[in-house]
């Protein structure tokens, strides 16, 4: 038989950049860590996940770190080890699948996670929810703070802050963002949360109405230069590192656009049409409603003149 990695204290899931900043926190909150569930780089790299971080290497010498093959926890070895652990509580930060009902299970008080979108759930329930935010022009995220259950998005609520989505913020920026306000809130109700006595909300007792918002692929990144500049600015933000980023094509090829502004001038030339060149290698590009936005970093091809349109 498998002896348990933990048999109480408090575990983090999770495989991203944000995991490890998250377990940082807490140890340096004084919030004991009992053990981490994670995955390994192949599985990573199969599920196309960004800023995967080696919490084995990281936390290992002072922490059990569970290394799956399988995100999502889907493998027999996964639940043949998992299934005999208990802990007080786990948190998710960083981990894009839901988890089974099982290991929900081995934890005694439930795993809580973050989902933030610009309306209260369940009005943004499903993927990418930051992401579609941007793109929807939010000026503002509501970061629902929760208890998993069985549904994405679903569980009891423990509180939502409102992040401000600031000028220069963008995916990477808030994500930032959203962990800072996570922690916050975890070493807030630290003792009742790991005590089983958080005070929770319901959230089928919400008055918004049900939305899910889509998955997102790589390939759902062209940008349409028909919209206004201030459009293209969100859509490119909302994708933009770590993501595979928005992009446009030249001679069918694609070139990723990772930062661009409006430029508050107007221009009357057909849209995609490249306006201005500058000597740092920036662009003014023409956008619908005779709007123009700068294109701050890119990776247009070299040789490109004004005049030339772009998304051809």
């Amino acid at each position: 038989m498998t002896p348990s990695l933990w048999t109480d204290g408090v575990i983090v899931i999770g495989c991203r950049d944000n995991t490890a900043e998250f377990v940082a926190a807490l140890l340096s909150s004084g919030c004991r860590v009992s053990g981490i569930v994670t995955i390994s780089r192949r599985a990573a790299e199969r599920n196309q996940v960004p800023t995967w971080a080696d919490l084995q290497a990281e936390f290992g010498a002072s922490l059990p770190v569970y290394v799956s093959e399988n995100y999502g926890l889907s493998g027999e070895a996964d639940r043949r080890v998992l299934e005999g652990t208990r802990s007080a509580a786990g948190f998710c930060i960083g981990w894009q699948r839901l988890l089974p009902a099982w290991f929900l299970a081995t934890c005694r008080n439930g795993v809580f996670g973050m989902h933030a979108c610009a309306n209260r759930l369940p009005n943004g329930r499903g993927r990418s929810p930051i992401n579609w935010s941007v793109i929807e022009g939010a000026r503002h995220l509501y970061a629902h703070i929760f208890r998993y259950n069985d549904q994405p998005d679903a569980g009891d609520l423990l509180s939502a802050p409102v992040m401000t989505v600031e000028p220069h913020d963008d995916i990477q920026t808030l994500q930032q963002k959203a962990r800072v306000v996570f922690v916050r809130e975890v070493v807030r109700h630290w003792q009742a949360l790991t005590t089983g006595t958080v005070p929770l909300t319901a959230l089928q007792d919400s008055e918004e109405p049900e939305r899910f918002y889509p998955k997102r692929t790589a390939d759902d990144g062209v940008i349409d230069w028909t919209w206004p500049a201030g459009q293209i600015t969100d859509w490119i933000r909302a994708q933009t590192r770590p993501y595979p980023g928005a992009f446009t094509v030249v001679d069918d090829q694609r070139y990723s656009v990772w930062r661009a502004g409006p430029t508050g001038l107007d221009y009357q030339e057909p849209a995609g049409t490249l306006l201005e060149r500058f000597r740092d290698g920036t662009w003014y590009v023409q956008c619908g409603l005779n709007t123009s936005l700068h294109l701050l970093d890119h990776e247009l091809p070299a040789g490109l003149t004004t005049g030339r349109k772009l998304g051809q």
